[in-house]
C-alpha cells in the first residue's frame, strides 16, 4: 500500500505527479460510504491493514473522512501532549525531615539538615539554626492547647527546641486510566473545554450547537500506551509501560478485578481508586476506545436523541489496537455503528490509474524504439498490455505496482528479475503470513481465519476473489529467479492481462478480414460457408454472407489453405497471426516478446488497410 512518501518518491524519480490516494475511484466509493454512514448518525468503524498506517495512507484517509463532516472535533493523538511525569514516592525519611516538594515533585533535597525551609524555585531552601521556626512567622504564634493533664504525653511536633516540625508532604494526584492527563477522554474533554469525566455528557448535553463527529486514530492511541508516564519500568503509575490501560469492559474506573491484580478474590489490591498495581497485565488494546464506544452509545439512549441530532465517532484503527472481538460486537450491536473494512477497495482501475503516470516515463523496452515513433497505434498497444500485466501481477499492492511500472522495460523475460527487484525494495508479507485458501470467492469481509493475514497484506480481495499477494509466492531478490510453481502463477498472470488487452483486437481484426475475404471467394458463400464452418449458425441458415463473416479465424485460414479463400499477402500473413496468438492465448501461455511486437505492429497495419 502506498502513502504521501511513496508518491512524493516516486514523482521524484520521474518528473510525474503521482495520483493521490484520494482521487482514487475505489477509494473514493468508500469514502462517500463513510460520510454516509456518519450523515445518517451512525458511528463508524474503519478497519487498515498494517501497512498502510505505516506508509501514512491511514491518516491521509482519515483526514479526508473527518474533513467531509459539518461539524468535526479531531482528538489529537497522545504523542503531541507533553510528557506527564509522574512523582516518585517519598523516601523513608521524608515525612520526618519537612522537606516540602520541590519544582521536580521530590522532597528538599538537603534532608535533615534542612529543618522545613520552604522550597524556592530560584535556589535551596532557607536553612535557619535552631532558632529557626521551622517556616512560621513567630514563635508566639504557635496555636496553644489547654488539654488535661491525664498522664500521657502528647507531642504534636511543635517543639522548638530538638527536632525539627514535623510537615506532611504534598498531595499526590492520583493516577490512571481516570487521571492521566494526556488520557482518550482527557484529550477529547479538553478539544470541547471540560474536563474528562464530562466529556460523554458534554456531547449529548441539550442545547448544544451540532453534534460532532468525533476523530480517533487508534494506531496513535496502542503506540503510546505505556510510553507517556515517564516513570521507569516497575514504577506504579497506573499505566504500564507495554500495556493496555488495564481498564475492564464492565468495571468500574479504574477498579481491577482480583485476578487481574494477582490478589486473593475480595481482597484489596491496596492501591487507591484509579491507580493500577503494577503487576496489573493482560488488559486488551484499545480498552480505552471500547470504552468510549459503550459510554457514548449508553449517553445517547439515556438523551433519547434521534439519529439526525447524534454525535458520532469515527474510529480509524488497525485489528491489533482492539479488541479481537470488538469489530464483530459492534456490527452485530443495536445498529447504531457501521463497520468498514479496507477490504476490495481497490480494482484493476485504481491501480492502473495510479501508474498511468508512472509509464510516461518508465523505460523503454530494448530494441522497440524504432517503433516507437513510426507506429504511434502498436507502441500504444503495446502500451497497453504492459500497463495490464503491472496490474496483474501487482494487484491492490499500489507502491509495488509503481515500482515495478518504474522498473521492468517491458519484455517478458526482465519480468521475473525485476519484479524481485522491487519486492526487495517494498518489503512485504512472507510467505508465512498467508494460511492455505481454500476458496476463491471473497466475501464482505476476511473471515476470521484470514483476519491478521490480511492485516499483515498477505491475503486481499481482488476483483470479488480472495488472492494471495505477490511476494507470498515470489522470490524477493533478482538473483533467486522464480522457479517451479512461482514461474507457473506468474505466466498465468501474464497470460491473464495479455488476453484482457489483445483478445478485443484480435476479434475486430478477424471481423476486418471476413468483410475483406467477401471479395476473395472462389467458391459460393453458402457452399463454403457449408464446408468450414463447425458450427453454422441456424439463425444464419437463409443469410450465407452474415454466416460466412461469424467464420473464426481457424476456419478462414482452412478455406485460405484450401483454396476456397485466395487471401492477399499481407492479409493471409495476418491471419496466421491471428491464429497462432489465439491459440496461444487460449491455452494460458504468454506470448514471446517477438510474436507479440509482430501482432501489434500486423494489427496497426491493418487498421489503414481499406476493406
Amino acid at each position: 500500500m502506498t502513502g504521501a512518501k511513496t508518491e512524493a518518491g516516486a514523482g521524484a524519480r520521474t518528473g510525474a505527479r503521482a495520483v493521490p490516494p484520494g482521487e482514487l475511484p475505489g477509494v473514493r466509493a468508500q469514502l462517500r460510504a463513510v460520510a454516509a454512514d456518519l450523515a445518517a448518525g451512525l458511528n463508524c468503524l474503519w478497519l487498515v491493514t498494517d501497512a498502510m498506517v505505516e506508509s501514512g495512507l491511514a491518516d491521509e484517509l482519515y483526514r479526508g473522512a473527518l474533513s467531509a463532516a459539518p461539524v468535526r472535533v479531531d482528538v489529537p493523538p497522545p504523542a503531541s501532549a507533553p510528557p506527564h511525569v509522574t512523582e516518585p514516592e517519598p523516601g523513608p525519611g521524608a515525612g520526618e525531615s519537612g522537606g516540602w516538594a520541590d519544582a521536580g515533585g521530590g522532597a528538599d533535597a538537603d534532608g535533615p539538615t534542612d529543618p522545613g525551609g520552604w522550597a524556592d524555585d530560584d535556589g535551596p531552601a532557607d536553612t535557619g539554626g535552631p532558632a529557626d521556626t521551622g517556616g512560621w512567622a513567630d514563635a508566639d504564634e504557635l496555636p496553644f492547647l489547654d488539654l488535661p493533664d491525664d498522664g500521657f504525653d502528647l507531642d504534636l511536633g511543635w517543639s522548638l527546641d530538638g527536632a525539627p516540625p514535623r510537615v506532611p508532604a504534598p498531595r499526590k494526584e492520583p493516577t490512571g486510566p481516570r487521571y492521566d492527563p494526556h488520557g482518550l477522554l482527557a484529550r477529547l474533554g479538553k478539544e470541547l473545554s471540560v474536563d474528562a469525566d464530562e466529556a460523554v455528557a458534554s456531547l449529548v448535553a441539550p442545547g448544544r450547537y451540532g453534534r460532532p463527529v468525533v476523530g480517533i486514530r487508534a494506531w496513535a492511541e496502542t503506540e503510546a500506551t505505556g510510553t507517556r508516564t515517564g516513570a521507569p519500568t516497575g514504577t506504579q503509575t497506573g499505566v504500564l509501560p507495554g500495556a493496555a490501560t488495564g481498564v475492564v469492559p464492565g468495571a468500574p474506573t479504574g477498579v481491577l478485578p482480583a485476578a487481574a491484580t494477582g490478589a486473593p478474590h475480595g481482597a484489596s489490591s491496596g492501591a487507591p481508586t484509579g491507580v493500577l498495581p503494577a503487576a496489573a497485565t493482560g488488559a486488551p488494546h484499545g480498552a480505552h476506545v471500547e470504552r468510549l464506544f459503550r459510554s457514548l452509545a449508553a449517553a445517547v439512549k439515556d438523551a433519547g436523541l434521534p439519529p439526525a441530532e447524534r454525535p458520532r465517532l469515527l474510529v480509524v484503527a488497525r485489528l491489533r489496537d482492539l479488541p479481537e472481538s470488538l469489530p464483530d460486537e459492534l456490527r452485530h450491536g443495536l445498529g447504531d455503528t457501521a463497520v468498514h473494512w479496507w477490504w476490495g477497495v481497490l480494482g484493476r482501475l485504481d491501480t492502473a490509474t495510479a501508474i498511468a503516470p508512472v509509464l510516461d516515463h518508465a523505460p523503454g523496452t530494448s530494441g522497440r524504439d524504432r517503433h516507437r515513433h513510426s507506429d504511434p497505434l502498436a507502441e500504444r498497444i503495446r502500451r497497453a498490455v504492459r500497463s495490464e500485466t503491472v496490474v496483474e501481477v501487482c494487484g491492490p499492492d499500489l507502491e509495488l505496482a509503481r515500482l515495478l511500472a518504474l522498473d521492468w522495460d517491458g519484455a517478458r523475460h526482465t519480468l521475473g528479475a525485476a519484479l524481485g527487484r522491487c519486492l526487495a525494495r517494498s518489503p512485504g508479507p512472507v510467505p508465512a503470513d498467508c494460511p492455505p485458501l481454500r476458496r476463491i470467492g471473497a466475501l464482505l469481509r476476511p473471515g476470521a481465519e484470514l483476519r491478521q493475514a490480511w492485516a499483515r497484506g498477505a491475503v486481499v480481495s481482488w476483483e470479488g476473489r480472495l488472492r494471495a499477494h505477490v511476494g507470498v509466492w515470489h522470490p524477493a531478490a533478482p538473483s533467486s529467479p522464480a522457479t517451479g510453481e512461482a514461474e507457473d502463477r506468474l505466466t498465468a498472470l501474464v497470460s491473464q492481462a495479455q488476453q484482457r488487452v489483445l483478445t478485443p483486437w484480435i476479434e475486430e481484426a478477424r471481423q476486418r478480414l471476413a468483410v475483406r475475404a467477401l471479395g476473395h471467394l472462389n467458391r459460393p458463400v453458402a457452399t463454403l460457408v457449408a464446408g468450414y464452418s463447425a458450427r453454422p449458425p441456424a439463425y444464419l441458415g437463409r443469410d450465407p454472407e452474415r454466416a460466412f463473416l461469424e467464420l473464426q479465424v481457424g476456419e478462414l485460414l482452412r478455406a485460405h489453405i484450401g483454396g476456397a479463400l485466395a487471401l492477399p499477402t499481407r492479409d493471409a500473413a495476418l491471419l496466421r497471426l491471428l491464429v497462432d496468438a489465439r491459440n496461444v492465448l487460449a491455452h494460458r501461455s504468454v506470448l514471446y516478446d517477438r510474436t507479440l511486437d509482430e501482432l501489434c505492429a500486423e494489427l496497426s497495419q491493418a487498421d489503414l488497410r481499406a476493406p
